[in-house]
């Protein structure tokens, strides 16, 4: 029995629609890695998230425009829906905890030099700070001095 090219082609486009519902969810993902990593406001979160749906549909569009000649077919959204779904229940959770524990380690081990360091410098720098700070007290006595003796000879004139 022979499938006909329409019947094929159709499931190539449900296919590419799976595949392109589980690629927009990732995107998603990447968006929930750096949200768990970098503290959001609420209006960034939204601004992100409608740029990430207005980049969803030009996508969607996209595959339609290329796969199906631009014709909206009920299983295409469907199998996009589906796509989402299926990588949201298998794959999702796992990737955000994953990604997230892989570089809070990574960001731990590359910035702990940088809390060496800068407790290192910790001590001649705040020596520094006060012997400025000595300094600066220094000048404003002596500028009091410089001061008051101007004003005497002001008053004597």
């Amino acid at each position: 029995m022979k499938v006909s090219a329409e019947i094929l082609k159709e499931a190539d486009v449900l296919l590419i629609s799976l595949f392109t519902g589980m690629i927009l969810l990732f995107v998603y993902d990447l968006l929930r890695i750096i949200r768990r990593l970098i503290p959001h406001k609420l209006w960034l979160i939204g601004a992100e998230d409608l740029l990430f749906w207005i980049g969803s549909a030009v996508a969607l569009f996209a595959m339609l425009y290329r796969e199906n000649s631009g014709y909206i077919r009920g299983f295409a959204i469907g199998g996009v829906l589906v796509g989402m779904s299926f990588y949201s229940l298998v794959f999702s959770s796992w990737v955000v905890k994953g990604s997230v524990f892989l570089l809070e380690k990574i960001i731990f081990f590359v910035s702990r030099p940088l809390v060496w360091t800068a407790s290192f410098m910790k001590r001649p720098t705040n020596f520094l700070i006060k012997l400025v700070k000595k300094f600066l007290r220094f000048l404003k006595k002596q500028l009091k001095k410089v001061w008051k003796a101007v004003r005497m000879g002001i008053c004597k004139l």
